[in-house]
């Protein structure tokens, strides 16, 4: 670990620096606070290297020197982090029904006297428990959490947890200590309690968070500008390192408050690095930012937007994802920030970056004539079983490519088209041709001056 330190007049703070295998993690803040931490995770230890050493040299450009770490104060924050066991943590990341591995846990607790263990313990016994023996478990477990979740939890968390009426905007799921499912978020312009964001950062810093498996992110009223925002609570979870236990993510107004174009939801990028067993991320706002989608565990992956940004739509067609089976992608309006275009998603159509691909949804496009067109004629179809083109500007033009194909999505299990504009004739020619296909629901195209407009179904 090395540290440097700035000092002016006006202050003094500190920066830290660790490097560990392909990840390397900065603290940063006032001298005599915790500070806050950031981990980022590189394809290699050298890059790691590389890339923590430009950001040490940076430091001392702006003035930072670099301090002889106290001896007692390496060894107080070591033993510290000897405190977690991350062979006996990562079995039950990887499994949390297993009871034989959290019984080794609680166990191992209980021997360096955390009683957090004997919760673990209790909790077990309670499962199988009846009568007397359950009622007497139920009240030592009782006990315990009384007097030590404030511990638990950490004095900025607990504190929040503590103010009136949060549970409109904070709702935790516990099991054995621990919480394991959360949603932060909320669109109450009157709320006079601890933000959205503070809830999170205070969150995945307690170590109740250890083992949070289900994360859902809201929104932030904004006064300045009456949007919804989620970008600053999306950040908030990637300053405390990485969430090893997460495995679920959404981020959407949980509230249903506001309309789809009035949210923010920000860089979900620099989420991806932190949580490295993440099986399902579902975004719905707008204003979604992802500059690089890989990742080695996602299994499903849901963008539902009025106006997807083409950064992020060239992301989704050069996207790695090896264990992905799900794919929905709304692309939106040019009106409310839809940039993106069929060469940008050509790439995902040869299948390269998602082998295991199995549900593909590329909806809601002002381009879907294209799409059709493209996903006929792409390599990727044949390992498809289910295809939504829905809610978008298809035209009999799209469906006849469809059509001309028809024996290449014959093996589909679903093909919805639903909400498009596609006429009557063709919706009953794609019917004939594909029985599994589904079609109408849509309105005529706008007419003004004796011209059509098409428009898509989400917008605003």
């Amino acid at each position: 670990m090395r540290r440097l330190e700035y000092k002016d007049a006006k202050s003094h703070k500190f920066w830290e620096l660790q490097v560990e295998g392909e990840a390397y993690t900065v603290r940063y803040g006032k001298v005599g606070t915790d500070g806050q931490t950031q981990t980022k995770t590189c394809a290699s230890p050298a890059k790691a290297e590389a890339e923590a050493e430009k950001k040490l040299r940076s430091k001392v450009k702006k003035g930072y020197v670099e301090v002889e770490l106290d001896a007692k104060a390496v060894a107080a924050r070591a033993a510290a982090e000897s405190a977690r066991n991350p062979e006996l943590e990562a079995a039950i990341f990887d499994d949390p029904s297993d009871d034989a591995a959290w019984q080794v846990y609680g166990d191992w607790l209980q021997e360096r006297d955390d009683a957090h263990g004997e919760l673990i313990s209790l909790d077990l016994q309670r499962a199988t428990a009846k009568g007397a023996t359950k009622t007497k478990l139920d009240a030592r477990i009782e006990q315990l959490e009384a007097e030590h979740r404030k511990t638990w939890l950490g004095a900025g968390l607990a504190k929040h947890l503590a103010h009136k009426g949060i549970g409109d905007i904070a709702q935790l799921e516990w099991s054995r200590g621990y919480v394991v499912s959360a949603t932060i978020g909320g669109s109450d312009r009157d709320w006079t309690g601890p933000s959205p964001d503070t809830i999170l950062r205070a969150l995945v810093k307690s170590p109740v968070s250890t083992f949070l498996r289900e994360l859902t992110i809201g929104t932030s009223y904004d006064d300045d500008d009456w949007m919804g925002r989620m970008d600053k609570n999306v950040q908030a979870i990637t300053k405390a390192g990485r969430l090893e236990a997460l495995t679920q993510l959404s981020v959407t107004d949980t509230g249903d408050y506001w309309d789809i174009s009035s949210t923010v939801v920000g860089d979900i990028g620099k989420v991806l690095p932190v949580v490295p067993r993440l099986r399902s991320l579902s975004l719905r706002g707008n204003q979604i930012n992802i500059a690089k989608l890989e990742h080695a565990k996602l299994e499903s992956v849901s963008i539902v937007t009025g106006g997807l940004p083409g950064k992020t739509a060239r992301a989704v067609g050069r996207c790695k994802l090896p264990e992905l089976t799900r794919l929905v992608v709304y692309f939106g309006s040019n009106n409310y920030g839809a940039s993106g275009s069929i060469s940008d998603i050509q790439p995902l159509l040869t299948g390269k970056g998602v082998p295991k691909l199995r549900y593909l949804g590329l909806c809601n496009a002002e381009f879907q004539d294209a799409i059709a067109q493209e996903l006929a004629n792409s390599p990727l179809l044949a390992q498809l079983t289910g295809v939504d083109m829905s809610l978008g500007t298809m035209t009999d033009a799209g469906a006849g490519q469809i059509l001309k194909a028809a024996k290449k999505f014959a093996h589909l299990e679903r093909l919805d088209l639903r909400k498009n504009f596609i006429s009557a004739e063709v919706c009953a020619q794609l019917k004939a041709a594909l029985p599994q296909v589904e079609v109408g629901g849509q309105e005529p195209p706008s007419e003004y001056e004796g011209q059509l407009y098409y428009y898509v179904s989400v917008g605003e």
